[in-house]
């Protein structure tokens, strides 16, 4: 686990170097992985996540905490009401609000066989009013997806549903959707051409990226779906370059950029013709089932896993302007 309170700063130099500044933000007040994070109005949120050993899971190492952090000089992270203990979620933005939907909730006390069940729970979090509210439940428990606002619809993409100890998890074949303008909310589910949990997505425009995840052999894919909210349409995209680096990477859209990481630590922009992927930084620390969240015109990392353990140092990536190019990935 890292203690070290510092935020890196990756500096991109000529001839695509990269270079280091001294720490100016603190850590996460717990190093977690899989946690959700996403930035709001100037500030850096953070809810939940795994605080334990890699694949075990028990009703004290998986928290429900939710705090922020202000970006712009912060100093100290600021401790909001938090909500039931979930990891393999992730938060969402849309008007001034924070939306959480589903996750993973242990059962099982410590020391106790696994009994772990993906939740249907879906809230929205007011920073004005300083509480959440409840959302209509998903049809079925769903953790290891992800969710992103594509303009007004909340999109949940991917994962599977577990059932609890004994039962056979689901893997879901259908995304969801929420019109947030809608006077009626209501979940639609989208087909999806993939059954894939541990991936990310994020949107550009009116298109949802969904990037990297596992299959149902537990194989990490590298593929990248591409789904049109207008015309109702999936599409494939350029394969994220490197080996089998798509098991839980982190992407958001910055300065209306899509910006990938890998547990190989590069950070990635796909091009403006959307056809190919540009290496413009690299991560200090390798990590995976972490977040990456725009700070500024930089990407943000936050939490997740690495070989010596859980993550508690944020990190920021500076983006080089003129990318490198990078093979595409066979």
């Amino acid at each position: 686990m890292r203690n070290r309170t510092a935020l890196l700063l990756m500096l991109f130099v000529p001839a695509f170097g990269y270079g280091q500044e001294k720490p100016t933000l603190p850590p996460l007040p717990v190093a977690v992985s899989s946690l959700g994070a996403i930035t709001c109005d100037g500030h850096l949120y953070v809810y939940g996540g795994h605080a334990g050993k890699t694949h075990s899971y028990d009703t004290k190492t998986v928290v429900g905490t939710f705090q922020r952090l202000k970006l712009d000089g912060g100093t100290k992270w600021e401790d909001l009401p938090g909500g039931p203990i979930l990891q393999g979620m992730n938060l969402a933005t849309h008007g001034g609000k924070v939306y959480r939907v589903g996750g993973m909730q242990p059962r099982n006390e410590p020391g106790q066989p696994a009994d772990n069940k993906s939740v249907t729970d879906a809230s929205v979090y007011d920073p004005k009013a300083g509480k959440w509210s409840a959302l209509p439940n998903m049809p079925a428990g769903r953790s290891s997806h992800d969710v992103v606002v594509v303009a007004n619809q909340l999109i949940v993409v991917g994962g599977w549903n577990q059932q609890g100890r004994g039962e056979k998890s689901v893997w879901h074949d259908s995304a969801l959707s929420l019109d947030l303008t809608a006077k009626s909310l209501e979940w639609k589910p989208i087909p999806q051409p993939f059954q894939r949990r541990a991936l990310t997505a994020a949107a550009i425009g009116t298109k949802l990226y969904v990037i990297g995840g596992l299959d149902a052999e537990a194989t990490a894919q590298n593929r990248v779906d591409v789904y049109d909210t207008i015309e109702g349409k999936w599409s494939t995209g350029p394969s994220i370059p490197g080996g089998r680096v798509g098991f839980s990477p982190a992407a958001n859209t910055i300065d209306g950029r899509l910006i990938l990481n890998t547990i190989e630590s590069p950070v990635y922009r796909l091009t403006k013709a959307g056809d190919a992927w540009e290496k413009v930084g690299e991560s200090f620390t390798k990590r995976m089932v972490h977040r990456l969240v725009p700070h500024g015109p930089h990407a943000l990392l936050v939490g997740g896993a690495s070989k010596g353990g859980n993550v508690a140092d944020l990190e920021v990536i500076k983006l080089a302007e003129r990318g490198e190019k990078v093979a595409a990935s066979k």
